[in-house]
């Protein structure tokens, strides 16, 4: 039986649960009245280039709270890799797969979450994030602080 610390078990479930994935909605909140609070819908086109390898093609809209706006597109490319260690590495394609953009590597905690090793640095902001296997659902609750910003990102990933 593999030590009580062998991320492997945890690491092939999550992937497997990413596999599945086919929509997502979020809700985005922020306390330094940036105007990010709102609600959004889209869909996902999950592709595996290699193996252990997931590139997430996001697309949809986002309502923001404040009446009278109008929807905004949004279209996002994540790409989630196994890592040798057992991690699971987030990278944004916003640059394309020959250039990704790092954002960090998660590993699973005591309590069966995913949660980020070292939080992802952008200029004076700080993004971090944990990731929550919850029945077909997967839950990815971000925190973004910094001088101007204190948002808070809740997605949920399902089938």
């Amino acid at each position: 039986m593999p030590p009580a610390h062998d991320p492997w078990p945890a690491l092939t479930d999550v992937l497997n649960r990413l596999r599945r994935v086919r929509q997502l909605r979020f809700e985005s909140r922020s306390a330094a009245g940036t105007g990010w609070d709102g609600e959004g819908r889209g869909r996902v086109a999950v592709y595996e280039p290699d193996r252990g390898v997931l590139v997430f093609e996001e697309q949809g809209h986002w309502q923001a709270a404040a009446p009278g706006r109008e929807p905004t597109a949004f279209r996002n490319v994540f790409r989630w890799s196994a890592q040798p260690s057992g991690a699971l590495r987030l990278e944004h394609l916003r640059r394309g797969p020959e250039q990704p953009v790092f954002l960090f590597d998660m590993a699973p905690t005591a309590e069966g979450h995913w949660r980020e090793i070292e939080a992802h640095q952008c200029a004076a902001d700080r993004y971090a994030a944990t990731l929550v296997c919850e029945g077909p659902l997967l839950q990815v609750r971000w925190t973004i602080a910094g001088p101007r910003k204190r948002e808070a990102i809740h997605y949920t990933y399902g089938p």
